[in-house]
């Protein structure tokens, strides 16, 4: 039965390199834990140790993580692959620990594994069902209740999940095999954690019907749902919205005449590409910022009604006020000025509209979006504003949106 899931974790893994070029390097994210240990030996199987990279994360919130990153040094060093130890110690306690200390490790990892081709994780099929079964009992929809992705790209860095397809158990069998210990981490045990919840409850759901196999099959269901949603909003947004250079602009007509979930998609990334966030916002106060008559904050952005039944969403004005680049980096995250040097800066137009532009009402643009548009200076001289129509037109440039 071992050697029967080891013949399948190395045939998994080999069909996954397989569009990798050879002598590519291979970053590994390795706690000390059965899965990321299983995915190291899996990975040492069928690649050279001189193309691996190993990292471990110490957050500095228990004792016993110094020396499981030391444990994942040693079992490296005994492997000739090389490791490194990533500490992160601005952590304070407090609520959503979890969710903050993921983030912060994320951020980690990509700093580290800039240099690496591809970085891989060692989440399981365990994972996505504990995943599913959270989410769902935080009513979430098709986006927090699809599986896990595979592969995909963020801060610069490829980053892959190759062992999706087994269990945890799947894993520490393989390891047994191999006669190769692991690190327990004992906040796995702690019952103020959700997901050490559903792990608790997942013998009485396997008499329920609802074993893991049948959990992640239901999330690979939802990930197909939202690729299909994904495709047919390809073809709807032309028809629903607009760019008006970085705002994003809804004909409310046409908008209100879909059904709730493409409404709240199209709005929802908007918001997330316009303010800088990875996750949507809450769905309560969505409906809310959709329905409003009236300037609504959300997310890091304002979204204005205008005439002609237009819903537009800007960034809201308090959210970069106070930020500026030096050229040729970016501004808020979207704008830059590539044919500029370090003697330039970007920063939000604020109050300049008034002064500079009184008659600001010609542009047809709200004021609280013409504020916390891009415009770009030399000292105090104003080179360009697009949304005010000044200067040339190619001097500043925004960056694609993630649906083009």
């Amino acid at each position: 039965m071992t050697e029967n899931i080891r013949s399948k974790i190395l045939s998994a893994l080999i069909h996954f390199l397989q569009d990798i070029p050879k002598g590519k390097v291979i970053g590994v994210a390795v706690s000390g834990g059965s899965d990321s240990v299983a995915l190291l030996l899996a990975l040492r199987e069928v690649l050279p140790s001189s193309k691996m990279r190993v990292a471990t994360v110490d957050h500095g919130l228990r004792s016993e993580a110094a020396d499981e990153a030391r444990w994942v040094g040693r079992l490296c060093t005994s492997f000739g692959i090389s490791h490194s130890t990533i500490p992160i110690r601005n952590l304070a306690t407090g609520s959503n620990l979890q969710a903050r200390a993921r983030d912060a490790r994320y951020n980690a990892l990509a700093d580290w594994g800039q240099d690496c081709d591809l970085l891989c994780l060692g989440h399981s099929k365990t994972d996505v069902a504990e995943t599913f079964l959270i989410r769902l009992a935080r009513g979430s929809g098709i986006d927090g209740l699809a599986a896990m992705r595979a592969r995909w790209n963020t801060c610069g860095v490829d980053w892959a999940r190759p062992l999706l397809g087994f269990s945890r158990d799947d894993l520490r069998k393989y390891l047994q095999d191999k006669g190769q210990s692991w690190c327990e981490d004992p906040s796995n045990e702690d019952l103020t954690y959700k997901r050490v919840q559903m792990r608790q409850a997942q013998p009485l759901l396997d008499g329920l019907g609802l074993n893991t196999q049948r959990l992640a099959k239901t999330a690979a269901r939802m990930s197909s749902v939202q690729e299909a949603l994904a495709f047919s909003l390809r073809t709807l947004r032309p028809k629903v919205m607009h760019l008006d250079f970085g705002d994003i602009v809804f004909d409310r007509n046409v908008l209100e005449s879909l059904p709730g979930e493409y409404i709240e998609r199209m709005v929802s990334d908007a918001l997330c590409w316009i303010g800088g966030q990875v996750y949507r916002p809450r769905n309560l106060a969505l409906v809310r910022a959709i329905s409003t008559k009236t300037t609504f904050s959300l997310h890091g952005c304002v979204l204005i009604p205008q005439t002609g039944n237009l819903l537009r969403v800007s960034r809201e004005y308090a959210a970069v006020s106070r930020e500026l680049s030096i050229c040729p980096a970016l501004w808020d995250n979207r704008y830059f000025a590539p044919k500029y040097d370090n003697k330039y800066k970007i920063q939000a137009l604020g109050g300049s509209v008034l002064s500079l532009f009184p008659d600001w009402r010609t542009f047809q643009r709200p004021l609280t979006a013409l504020k916390s548009s891009p415009s770009l200076w030399q000292n105090d001289k104003l080179i360009s504003a697009p949304m005010v129509d000044f200067g040339k037109k190619d001097v500043l440039e925004v960056v694609p949106t993630p649906w083009e």
